[in-house]
């Protein structure tokens, strides 16, 4: 009895399946991290528990690394900003690259998630923000660090300036 419409109706089998042309729709994640380990540590985390982690989802690992401007080049160097410009440029990304960084493409990596680097240098709620945008992202899981309302005040918050200025979901993620 189980096979039988499918015997009496031969054509409705490929109606009711989905077409083989037909993709899944994957899920992009863009994942800014910095310095902070165990704060990247718990992004990585939330982004393995998301359902279909290793099939649906791509993450788009972000690190936004600070410019060296002309101002702080002349100060770092001594009054020789051009030699210390010519230096800075000559350093490769990898160069600047933080272990934090590096430990999380690993471990998406040993998860079989895929995944992609996106290293800019910047403002770094501007450039998540932008980033979101440009890669049409359907969630930025962001870490959160512990800070003194004051602290908050002095020197803002990074997470607060991309909950209120994303386009899509923010996912925040507390180490």
């Amino acid at each position: 009895m189980g096979g039988e419409w499918t015997e009496e109706y031969p054509g409705l089998m490929e109606l009711l399946l989905p077409s083989p042309c037909v993709t899944p729709r994957m899920y992009r994640v863009l994942l800014p991290v910095d310095t902070n380990e165990p704060r990247v540590h718990a992004q990585l985390e939330t982004v393995l528990e998301l359902p279909g982690a290793t099939d649906e989802v791509i993450v788009d690992v972000l690190h936004v690394y600070k410019d060296a401007t002309a101002r702080d080049a002349e100060w770092a160097a001594g009054g020789f900003a051009d030699a210390f410009e010519s230096e800075m440029a000559d350093r490769t990304a990898a160069d600047r690259r933080p272990p934090a960084v590096e430990a999380a493409l690993e471990s998406l990596e040993e998860a079989g998630i895929e995944h992609r680097l996106q290293e800019t240098g910047g403002k770094p709620a501007d450039k998540i923000l932008e980033a979101a945008d440009e890669l049409d992202a359907d969630v930025i899981v962001i870490g959160i660090g512990e800070q003194t309302p004051v602290g908050k005040v002095l020197f803002g918050s990074v997470a607060q300036a991309v909950i209120l200025g994303s386009h899509c979901p923010v996912m925040t993620v507390s180490n």
